[in-house]
Parts: structure tokens; sequence; C-alpha cells
């Protein structure tokens, strides 16, 4: 894929999804204004957070800020959103067949589905950036890390393997964040360079090869790719494998309920998108196998309000309660935290239904029937919205972000996404954001109405296509006027 600043740059403004393209970064790292050795021995020695306990602290902490009138005009919720514009499938659709292949798929690799110059990307584009102190990496750092990245040794392992927690998935081997240029709005937290993406709980993977040290290893799921912990992943047997994929599936639907072992050992909490295997049910519970760090199985407990067992045909009654949970989502840049960025609520939410989506937004973006903007105007972006698209199984595309559209209000177009903040500009031209940093139900207008909003910058306006993901691919011009077919992804 392309490899400019250009595009990791929209993605950081926007504030969307996490990055699955190679950026491409300076290697000359401005460093923030210097000071003299005494004004930064003063600056140390009145700076209250240095040395004091928490508790010790005397600050005024920040409470809600301004309102947005799009979240307050309209419910942070998902019922009247279902009831009016929600519909109960009586069948699968043909995307929903197909996701055992796709949730299992490196299990059925036998060598790493990329060469290494493309798994080794990082290396080559990160060259200057800002570390956690704020301050330049020194170039000593990437030489180092690169080295232990150990891509000689790329694909001399290929084990199927299986995650023992959720974990962060890392663009290189290393918890220390990388910011572009954390001075700048959108380009330093939360928008780590090297946070790539999540994987979830008893997920399964394919093992490439590890770091030098062994403490890290370069991992394939079934929708990204890069570095875990090792001390988080097992290497699964043949029949351990064969076993799973055979079972009844429980698909989780409620984040954050804890599950037990059978010794009432707290293992996990659930997340929605983790998909266990069943071992029976009973009662008010279902009891799944989950592989552990001892190459074995152990049986965990889930209540049965949190899961269902098989994919479920699209209903109402599960969109309102797997969406009524994502709602409670703050923003997780590339699923940080434990959280959700836009694309990957939009890909959890639909894992209970077996519907596979990809992990990045540009990718989301071209899943499925694909309906573009070109060269058409706002009104005209809502008119085909208002008559193609079809509630709650079409996605908005921009770069960097995608939307849930969730139908029509009070003859307004409204969608559902996890986003970081709206853009503004001053009277100098100083841009800069306003937070929201959760997940919203909102117009395309989100944002209009603040101080300093900056309407260049309008999700309308930016909006390039929708995509109706549950349809056959297909790519169709504006009026249906032409269609060409457009390969799976």
């Amino acid at each position: 894929m392309k490899q400019t600043v250009g595009i990791i740059g929209v993605l950081i403004i926007l504030g969307g999804c996490a990055p699955h393209t190679p950026p491409s970064l300076s290697t000359h790292s401005k460093p923030f204004p210097p000071t003299n050795q005494d004004s930064n021995q003063s600056t140390l020695n009145s700076e209250p957070f240095c040395c004091a306990l928490p508790q010790e602290l005397d600050i005024k902490l920040p409470v809600y800020g301004p309102k947005i009138n799009d979240l307050e005009r309209f419910a942070q919720a998902m019922t009247p959103y279902v009831e009016q514009n929600g519909v109960d499938r009586d069948h699968l659709y043909e995307v929903q067949n197909t996701f055992d292949t796709r949730y299992y798929a490196p299990w059925n690799y036998s060598a790493p589905p990329e060469k290494v110059q493309e798994a080794a990307w990082p290396i080559r584009a990160f060259r200057g950036g800002y570390g956690s102190n704020l301050r330049p990496v020194l170039p000593s750092w990437f030489e180092e890390i690169g080295n232990q990245c150990n891509f000689e040794s790329y694909g001399t392992l290929n084990q199927k393997g299986i995650t023992l927690k959720w974990m962060d998935i890392r663009a290189l081997p290393t918890d220390k964040p990388l910011y572009k240029d954390p001075s700048l709005p959108g380009e330093g937290y939360p928008f780590d360079l090297l946070q790539n993406s999540s994987v979830n709980y008893n997920e399964p993977i394919f093992i490439s090869h590890t770091t030098k040290d062994g403490a890290w290893s370069y991992i394939f799921t079934n929708n990204a790719s890069g570095w875990v912990k090792s001390d988080g992943i097992s290497v699964i047997n043949d029949l351990s494998t064969t076993d799973i994929q055979k079972s009844d599936k429980v698909f989780i639907i409620e984040d954050n309920i804890p599950l037990q072992d059978s010794d009432n050992r707290f293992v996990v909490y659930s997340h929605i998108g983790m998909v266990l295997p069943l071992e029976h049910e009973n009662g008010e519970n279902y009891y799944v196998k989950a592989y552990d760090s001892n190459s074995s199985f152990r049986i965990l407990t889930v209540p049965k309000h949190a899961a269902h067992v098989g994919v479920s045909k699209i209903n109402k009654a599960d969109l309102i309660s797997i969406g009524t949970e994502l709602l409670k989502n703050t923003y997780g840049w590339g699923g940080m935290y434990g959280e959700r960025d836009c694309s990957s609520m939009i890909r959890d939410m639909y894992t209970p239904f077996g519907i596979w989506l990809p992990r990045n937004s540009s990718a989301q973006g071209r899943k499925g029937e694909v309906i573009s903007f070109a060269g058409i105007s706002n009104d005209d972006k809502l008119s085909l919205i208002k008559s193609k698209g079809i509630p709650f199984e079409t996605i908005i595309y921009l770069k960097g972000h995608v939307l849930l559209y969730i139908g029509t209000y009070q003859d307004n177009v409204l969608v559902m996404h996890n986003i970081w903040g709206v853009r503004t500009i001053d009277k100098n031209g100083n841009k800069g954001r306003f937070i929201i940093g959760k997940a919203v139900i909102s117009t395309l207008e989100l944002g209009s109405d603040l101080d300093g909003f900056d309407p260049e910058q309008k999700l309308l306006n930016r909006a390039e296509s929708m995509n109706i993901f549950t349809k056959t691919p297909l790519t169709l011009t504006r009026g249906n006027k032409s269609l060409s077919k457009k390969k799976a992804l």
C-alpha cells in the first residue's frame, strides 16, 4: 500500500482507526524549543507532579465541558433507532456462512501470508518521532529495536498458536509509544504510531518467529499482524485446533463479565468479539473450552445473558443489546486499554452475527456493495444514503474513519461511531480538536454548532462512499448507471 506522510497524517488527524499502512516519517524530528539549564532546573523544582504523591496535590480537576448539539438532541441509546429502522432477518446472508473460514484462517497457514519485506515495513518507515517523554527518539533506539526484530528468522517457526489473554499488537516489539509530533493536534496522545491493533483472548493465530531475546513473537491473526508478548500466546497442536473448530461456537455479546474456571478463579473479562468453543450448557450458563499455558483445556463459565450459541440472524433484540454495550466504550486507538476505535467497534458488533469484517477503516469501506460519493454534493450524498443505505448493514467511509448508518430519525441521517474529536480552527488559522473520545450517535454534521468548528472538515464533506457489507461485493456508481464486479475481500 502507498507509504506516504499524507496517508498516516489523515489517519492520525481524524483519530478514527489504527494505521495498517506503512507510514513514512522524516529522519529529522524537530525537538521542542530548547531552554537553558537554569530554567530547566526551575521548571523541575516548581513542577507539582515531580515528586509528590497524588493525595498531596491540591489540584482542581476539570469538569464535563461544553455540550455538542447532536449528542443532546439525539438519544445516545440504541432502542429508538433499532425499533424504528431495524429489521428481523429471516435468513442468513452469504457472508455469514463463511465466518469460520475467515476466523480460523491463521490455522490454515503453512508459511507467513506476507513476504518479509512487507512485514518489516516499520523498520524502514520509522526513523524519527517522539517518545513517552515527549522528546525526540534517538536514532540508536531504532537501530537497536530493528536488530531485535530478528527478521532474518522470519517464517522459521511457522506454528499454529492461540492467545492466552487480550493483547495489543505492536508494529515494533515494545510497549513504548512513538508519536509523530505531540505539539500538534491529532499527532500526540493517543495516536501511538506503534499501536497496530489488538487481539482477543483465545483467538487463533499463526506464529512466524520471535525477537532475538524471545520476549516478543511476530503473529498473524485473521485481520492483523505484528508483535505480541510471547508469554501471552501458546503453541497449539492439530488435534486441539480441530476440536475447537468442530465445536459449537459461543459468541460473546456483553463486555466486562468476569469469566471463571471450574475452581471459581477469575480468568478473563468477556469482550464482544470473543468466540469460544462450547463444551456443554446447563441451566443459566454455557461452559466453554479455553486453552491455557499448560497446553491443555480448562472450562470457563459464561452466563447465558452474555452470549449466544452459533451465528445469529440480524435481529432487533441483539442489535439493541450489543449496540448498548458498545455505546459505553471510550475511544481506544488501535484497541489501546482494551477499548475500541471506529473500525474495531463495527467489527466487534457484527462478529456475533457471524459477519467477518476487516480490521482497518479503508478495508472496511471496501467490504460488500460499494456506492461512491465522487463528484456529488452533500445534499445528494444524504439523498443517496437515504435511498440506497440499509440501516445497520451499511458503513459510511471517509479517509481514516468509518461510521455505521443506523437509519433516519426525524428526517436526519444518523450514524453510530467511535470518534476521538471534532476538528477546530481559530481566527489565526491554528488547528485544534474538541475531544469527544467515545462512541456516539450523531448526524454527519457533528460539532458544527461548536465555536471554532472547521467547516471544511465536516464529516459529510469528507464522506467518500458507503458500502452495504451484507451484500455481494460490487462497485456501484451514482444512480446505479454502471456496475462492475469487485473482488471479495
